[in-house]
């Protein structure tokens, strides 16, 4: 296999440091609010990454972390008038559901921030041991100028570098914090430096040294975390004991845009992945993001959405009788996949498979991308609507909602009479 590497700017022939084993962290999401599209256009590639890896024999560890401490879950849950807790946990269950009902099953292990704190202050503690680090009275900081390799990864210039955050306490207005000191309500912990609470960049490196140490294979996440997150992470890691590379694969995903301006919760132009799944189900999301190459930029239209719905179905109306293993096309698909992920023209073999009536390939295949390219019918599904009509003329429409939406996400339409 052939993956792209940020870090070199190039696609390598993918060579782990176990030749048996994967190790492969993604940033996870921080959990004040609902995930939208974007999140979904990032989690389906690296799901259908590790299925297809799993496929070809390969063990892989698949650790994501939950951020579940930060300024804007700090902020939200005094707007709302609740703790940080009720509110980490509200919206990570809620990340959690949207993953299952996209289909998204391969993650080995969610790690919160918040059950990392010895790992986070330790790390803190070998950092300022190691020189690289200081403490100011708002925090302990990382010295950005001990670490050579700054801006490697984003390929920026460190002299005309922004920060983001302005602090007088800084000795650089580049350094970033590593623990900041201050009572943050109940998301506050005591440290050798004062109560406080970690910095954004350095629960990852402090979870992924604890189940990966200090190197390994993949590291994942969207475009907009190259810098300053991504970055951070590595000067961090490999100031340690001088690792490097700490990961030799930068996996990044293009931006999922709407009219021409990336996702964001921030410009309020988000879909949430809930709201696409009342109008789409998941093999047509799924079938729609991996229609785009995981480094293109993707629009995010109804128009493109529908369309991918058409082609689906168009697979499922003509993939009707088995005829037998299509060698060809089987190879075509994982050529494609090896090809640096390529979906786009995975699903055409896809298409191919489907027009030669390799139902077997359909469903084995169909399983790595998470999506089913049969027309299935089943006869317990008359007695789940059985049970929703029951329900909703009882006004139980909360549970009743949630066996629709269990339905729709596997993939089975449901058109509800009126009451």
């Amino acid at each position: 296999m052939e993956l792209y590497s940020t870090l070199s700017r190039s696609v390598e022939p993918f060579v782990t440091l176990n030749p048996d084993r994967v190790s492969l962290f993604v940033c996870g999401p921080t959990v004040y609010d609902y995930s939208h599209l974007g999140h979904a256009r990032t989690y389906v590639a690296f799901d259908v990454l590790v299925k297809y890896l799993r496929w070809t024999g390969k063990e892989v560890f698949y650790l994501q972390n939950i951020t579940d401490v930060d300024d804007k879950i700090i902020n939200r849950a005094k707007e709302e008038g609740v703790s940080q807790n009720a509110l980490s946990r509200k919206f990570e269950n809620e990340y959690l559901r949207d993953m299952q009902s996209l289909g998204i099953n391969a993650v080995s292990y969610y790690a919160r921030a918040t059950t990392h704190i010895p790992e986070i202050i330790d790390q803190v503690e070998r950092l300022i041991a190691r020189g690289v680090a200081y403490v100011s009275e708002t925090g302990v900081y990382f010295n950005v100028d001990t670490f050579e390799r700054n801006g490697e990864l984003s390929g920026q210039d460190g002299t005309k570098r922004v920060s983001r955050v302005s602090d007088t306490s800084k000795n650089n207005p580049l350094d970033f914090v590593l623990w900041k000191i201050g009572e943050y309500g109940e998301y506050t912990w005591d440290s050798p430096w004062g109560r406080g609470r970690p910095g954004w960049h350095i629960e990852d490196t402090a979870i992924s040294e604890k189940y990966f140490g200090q190197q390994y294979d993949i590291h994942g996440g969207g475009l907009d975390l190259i810098f300053p997150h991504h970055e951070a992470e590595i000067a961090q890691m490999e100031s340690l004991e001088g690792k490097h590379p700490m990961v030799k694969y930068w996996l990044h995903t293009g931006f999922l845009t709407v009219k021409g301006e990336k996702m964001s919760k921030s410009l309020g132009n988000f879909i949430t992945i809930r709201d696409a799944l009342r109008t789409w189900n998941k093999d047509v999301l799924r079938y729609f993001i991996l229609l785009s190459h995981y480094r293109s930029p993707l629009q995010a239209t109804d128009e493109g959405i529908a369309n991918a719905a058409k082609a689906l179905e168009h697979i499922r109306a003509v993939a009707k009788k088995d005829t037998g293993v299509n060698r060809e096309g089987r190879k075509a698909f994982t050529d494609a996949m090896e090809s640096d992920l390529n979906t786009p023209m995975a699903l055409a073999a896809i298409q191919a498979l489907a027009t030669s009536g390799d139902i077997g390939a359909l469903k084995e295949f169909g399983e790595i991308l998470g999506i089913n390219f049969l027309r299935e019918t089943s006869a317990p599904l008359s007695v789940l609507q059985d049970i929703r009509a029951e329900l909703r003329a009882r006004k139980q429409f909360d549970v009743a909602d949630l066996i629709r939406e269990r339905m729709v996400a596997a993939g089975i339409n449901i058109t509800d009479a009126p009451l």
